[in-house]
């Protein structure tokens, strides 16, 4: 087969499930070992899938002693993937450790942790554990309070700085060594982040950098005048470095990759305020050497509406919170997946079609471990070869429905400025606050949004770009916007504005009021629940008194002063992105109940069509066994609810009409108006195709 070059090759479509480690394969090397990997090996080559991803072994720093052992077990794995055509990944924590201090942290982790596969050392062995002549401890976080060792206990953990120079030279060269013994195609390296947020990180190496850039030392936690008080240029450089320690530390990993390598790390939504405590950014990941986009789609798709515990978000959230993961891979000019968990064909089929609503790759994955069910009930349910299959096989039967670009309407801007240099950025009810209403009320209308980072030279991509509530933006970018009203653009500004031509009533503070500094910082419930700070859950922005009026103070730029969050402009702002905004392709007329995405290439134009809400059920006899809730739910009842079946559309021909999942099929015809479409009752996912 001719070799791909690597943009080619890092452009090429994946279809991902776990490989996950227990403790029984531990027992290694050994012929049922051998065995029942060949078994896997057969089951996800019938499945469709082109990769598969280790799950299991996470917190890497714990299996030390058992390196040899660990990396014979996944080369072995590698060695009867690649026989079949499949790939391996692997995918660990690069810092995390698991640390506990007492029986009871232990039993925790061990029963809430499966997914890990949580050894750990006792603290005894691990305060002498050494790699290649330096000491692991030396290694971790501080916190920024007590200045002594952090500890997640979340996680009953402890995490290394990715900023110390002798915790990246090791990993470097565990890495290499990993590499040379396995055999992997690619890896995710995990949690390059600040799990708990401000807390950290106040090691020698993260002071020397503020010093360094800024000159002072890191300030007690009592000093107001630093922590949290976005008007100091101090807590904006601190900001800034905690970011760029993530960029730099995969700048440094880049020389250990062979060509083609993929390399992706943990994927924390990048737009959120609890960006900024945590320093998760994929474009900063993308910037320093990434070359694959992951958001994780973490608890039950499609949601189980009945249990307040676990996690269940809407379809629409789902994508609305991967669109900026989607601009970072498209400036990069590569993919994007996302993960998504599941236990039955049902749960799959949908994760699966939120990635290609997404234009995304799909890593399909159970959670078996986070069931809180005794193994011998475990040990009976299906892995993830046995539920995707149907859609995996489709996707690899039909490419051409999976080819092209999304389109994109118009542009919203993410203002990057206002998110990380501003108090108003770090609210959950501040800026993300309209910028996701802003995706969301585009997206339910039908309207085809894509998250932008810069201001284009011209309009000829984006006709009009929406600015809402970017209350602080650079002396450049306000110019760049301006050169894009000149050369055609239209800009709609809504909420509070950095640009001098639309003045407001908004008097934005710069810093929480708090008691007393700790209130400053997140904290744990229940001894394990991590809690944002209350000033970012709780803390508001009063509304505008301004009145109710559009306003046109420049050529092309159109600004409300009210924000979009609250509700009360979005028909009036509608109606100016319907007005500006990029004519789709094909126009569907009457889709009830469906989200639409759609993809242009040279070839052809599909529309997606997916269901916007589900009914769904679970394994109620599985569910009273339950001795743990987190996150997910064995879910094995999944149908559209409230779906039309009868589309229409104005187009110039009559499309191929696919259901995935529906063995009945759907009729299509011409009419006065355009096409009309018959589905089957209650079709889940529906996608149309038009050749050009």
């Amino acid at each position: 087969m001719k070799a791909l070059g690597r943009a080619e090759a890092l452009q090429r479509p994946k279809r991902i499930v776990s490989w996950w480690l227990r403790q029984p394969d531990l027992n290694w090397p050994s012929q049922d070992g051998l065995d029942k990997i060949k078994r896997r090996a057969e089951a996800i080559a019938a499945s469709g899938a082109t990769t598969a991803m280790i799950f299991g072994a996470h917190f890497r720093w714990d299996f030390l002693p058992y390196f040899t052992l660990l990396h014979d077990y996944i080369a072995t794995v590698a060695e009867e993937l690649h026989e079949r055509g499949i790939e391996l990944y692997d995918h660990h924590s690069v810092n995390l450790v698991h640390r506990y201090d007492t029986n009871e942290e232990m039993r925790h982790v061990m029963l809430h942790s499966g997914p890990h596969l949580p050894l750990s050392p006792s603290r005894e062995a691990a305060a002498s554990w050494e790699y290649r002549g330096k000491r692991l401890n030396d290694w971790r976080m501080i916190d920024v309070r007590t200045r002594d060792v952090l500890y997640l206990p979340q996680y009953a953990a402890e995490g290394f700085c990715i900023r110390n120079p002798d915790f990246v030279d090791s990993y470097k060269e565990y890495l290499q060594k990993l590499i040379a013994d396995t055999g992997i195609d690619g890896i995710s390296a995990d949690d390059p982040v600040h799990f708990m947020h401000y807390n950290s990180c106040a090691c020698p190496h993260c002071r020397a950098e503020l010093k360094r850039r800024i000159g002072i030392d890191l300030p007690p936690i009592s000093d107001r005048n630093f922590w949290g008080n976005w008007e100091n240029p101090a807590w904006q450089a601190w900001i800034d470095l905690r970011f760029d320690a993530a960029k730099d530390f995969f700048t440094a990993l880049k020389p250990v990759f062979p060509k083609d390598f993929r390399v992706t790390t943990c994927g924390h939504n990048s737009a959120a305020p609890g960006g900024n405590g945590k320093a998760a950014d994929a474009r900063i990941f993308l910037a320093g050497g990434c070359n694959y986009t992951n958001l994780e789609m973490s608890g039950n798709t499609p949601p189980y509406k009945q249990d307040p515990v676990t996690t269940n978000q809407s379809i629409s959230a789902r994508i609305i919170n991967a669109n900026h993961h989607q601009a970072c891979a498209r400036e990069q000019g590569g993919r994007c997946f996302s993960t998504g968990f599941g236990f039955t064909e049902e749960t799959a089929n949908i994760v699966w079609a939120v990635n290609k609503m997404m234009g995304a790759d799909c890593w399909f994955s159970t959670l078996k471990d986070r069931l809180g069910l005794p193994d011998h009930i475990l040990n009976t349910l299906p892995d993830e070869a046995a539920v995707v299959g149907k859609a995996f096989t489709f996707e690899a039967e039909h490419p051409e429905l999976f080819s092209g670009e999304q389109v994109g309407q118009l542009g919203v801007y993410f203002s990057y400025e206002t998110r990380k240099h501003s108090y108003f950025g770090n609210l959950e009810k501040g800026y993300y606050k309209d910028y996701g209403a802003t995706l969301q009320i585009l997206f339910e209308r039908g309207i085809s949004a894509h998250t932008v980072f810069e201001f284009p030279d011209s309009a000829q991509n984006y006709p009009v770009i929406l600015l809402p509530s970017a209350a602080v933006m650079t002396k450049a970018e306000i110019a760049a916007m301006h050169r894009y009203l000149q050369n055609g653009g239209k800009v709609i500004a809504t909420g509070p504005s950095a640009l001098p031509e639309c003045p407001s009533s908004y008097s934005l503070p710069h810093a929480p009021t708090i008691t007393k500094p700790e209130d400053f910082f997140s904290y744990i419930v229940n001894g394990v629940k991590h809690h944002a700070a209350d000033w970012i859950c709780k803390d508001t922005i009063p509304i505008t008194e301004d009145p109710d009026t559009w306003q046109t103070p420049a050529q092309g730029l159109f600004y409300h002063p009210w924000r979009v969050s609250e509700g009360r402009i979005t028909e009036s702002l509608l109606q100016y992105c319907e007005r500006f905004c990029k004519p789709m392709p094909i126009q569907i007329t009457k889709s009830e109940g469906y989200l639409i995405s759609v993809f242009e290439s040279d070839y052809n134009i599909t529309v997606h069509l997916l269901a916007k809400d589900f009914e769904t059920d679970i394994d109620h006899r599985l569910d009273e066994m339950r001795f743990h809730r987190s996150r997910v739910n064995y879910i094995n009842k999944v149908e559209p609810a409230n779906v039309t079946s009868h589309l229409t559309l104005t187009a110039n021909a009559l499309p191929d009409v696919f259901l995935p999942f529906s063995a009945d099929s759907a009729t299509v015809k011409k009419s006065e108006n355009g096409v009309e479409i018959s589905l089957p009752k209650k079709s889940s996912y529906v996608i149309l195709h038009f050749r050009k």
